[in-house]
């Protein structure tokens, strides 16, 4: 008798959490449309510019940056730097410190031409070494990915305008990139 409530039991409860099918009921799910994104890993950025000790982090880099004379060397180190800006700034714009987020994007994106820069003289001499056209290439997608983003869910006008800024010097990025290609 046990056995036969049990089961009554169970078959009332999967027929209660399934009334739509048990009705005949159908239900349309649409799928989300899918968004391509660029497969390429943003690191993570340390401490923010809004920490106390920012500043050692900042002589840090600027000692790496004095110290590092190898040209594919410099180029990787920059690319770095505007990686974990673009992270620190858009952190900062979740903690919604806004003027400091789209300031530190700016320095990365700024970062980021640079690298771009070298890498075409590098390219005039020469001596490119195989994926790092390639790589710049994606971190500037990656970037123009993410600063879109950015700019959809801001709704102050100046920092808009400063991730526009931004947005530009990356599509400049991915134009001197396009032209070594």
């Amino acid at each position: 008798m046990r056995q036969k409530s049990l089961l009554l039991l169970s078959v009332f409860l999967i027929c209660l959490f399934n009334v739509n099918s048990a009705w005949g009921v159908s239900k349309v799910i649409s799928a989300p449309t899918p968004t391509v994104s660029v497969d390429y890993p943003l690191p993570y950025p340390g401490i923010l510019p809004d920490h106390p000790l920012y500043f050692l982090k900042i002589v840090r880099d600027k000692i790496l940056g004095f110290i590092t004379k190898d040209p594919v060397k410099k180029i990787q180190l920059n690319l770095l730097f505007a990686d974990k800006d673009l992270t620190m700034g858009q952190q900062l714009l979740e903690k919604g410190k806004t003027d400091l987020g789209t300031d530190t994007i700016a320095k990365g994106e700024a970062l980021l031409l640079t690298a771009v820069k070298d890498l075409v003289k590098l390219k005039s001499s020469g001596s490119l070494p195989p994926g790092l056209l390639d790589k710049l290439q994606l971190a500037a997608k990656k970037h123009e990915e993410e600063i879109v983003k950015l700019i959809s869910i801001t709704s102050d006008e100046v920092n808009g305008e400063k991730l526009n800024g931004s947005l530009g010097i990356v599509h400049q990025a991915s134009q001197q990139i396009s032209s070594i290609k």
